[in-house]
């Protein structure tokens, strides 16, 4: 990648400076004197410094995403792989994840945002679902993460509606935010996963998935035969699934 040449760093240089001063004025008034013209003058520029920051953050965050190693970034930042990792920790293996992340949205994507359209009108207003159904507005992989959050939060507290389609629906949102969460390993787990063993007393099986049932105070791991006998309790939703695919699979059996 080529750097910048002289002339183009005086041409953004000179953008810059208009920028401060045409904020400056708007700030200072017209009856200011010079000295508060170059204070504001200051304060615009140190803005402009502070959210440049936070835009070369973005940007070392989204080359990232798109391919971009330490060295890369490092070298379009004018500084070391070192620097560069020290400056924005955290880089290294996003192209693997957005990887992962575009996969499940191009074979789920479009069953996600239908499943949510019919929670939302299904459901009572919640904390969540006013930024869900905003975030609805411009669906895409790249905002997958926020909605699947906000999708979680919906489908975990919605009180189960008596029409079974319904409660079916939500079900469903629970299952594909649970699988979406297990694809892409955007986060952290969503619940903490320290039992070794399926939840219903006697049973040594490996767990699959954490349910939530109406009798629980908490998150259960179930195995897959106690999980599909569990999900058919309509008021009965997974948190989270330990390997992808496996909420559908199990709600999937459970309903037939």
């Amino acid at each position: 990648m080529r750097g910048l040449s002289n002339e183009q760093r005086a041409e953004l240089a000179a953008a810059v400076d208009r920028l401060a001063w045409t904020s400056a004025r708007e700030t200072a008034g017209p009856d200011a004197d010079r000295r508060e013209s170059w204070l504001a003058a200051l304060t615009s520029l140190l803005v402009i410094r502070d959210s440049a920051e936070q835009l070369a953050a973005s940007a070392a965050l989204s080359a990232a995403q798109h391919g971009a190693d330490y060295p890369d970034i490092g070298a379009a930042a004018g500084m070391t792989r070192q620097g560069a990792r020290r400056k924005w920790p955290g880089l290294a293996g996003l192209a693997d994840a957005r990887q992962r992340k575009l996969a499940w949205w191009n074979t789920w994507g479009e069953q996600f945002v239908e499943c949510v359209r019919a929670v939302l009108a299904v459901t009572e207003e919640l904390p969540w679902s006013a930024n869900l159904r905003a975030r609805l507005e411009e669906a895409s992989s790249d905002a997958l993460d926020l909605m699947v959050v906000d999708a979680h939060a919906v489908a975990l507290n919605a009180a189960t509606p008596a029409d079974p389609a319904a409660a079916r629906s939500i079900g469903l949102l629970a299952a594909l935010t649970a699988d979406a969460y297990a694809a892409t390993n955007g986060h952290s787990a969503l619940i903490g996963r320290e039992a070794k063993a399926c939840g219903t007393v006697d049973c040594p099986a490996e767990p699959i998935v954490d349910l939530l049932r109406p009798d629980d105070h908490g998150p259960v791991p179930a195995c897959r035969q106690h999980a599909v006998e569990a999900l058919r309790r309509p008021a009965t939703r997974i948190v989270s699934a330990y390997q992808p695919d496996v909420a559908l699979s199990v709600l999937t059996e459970a309903h037939g």
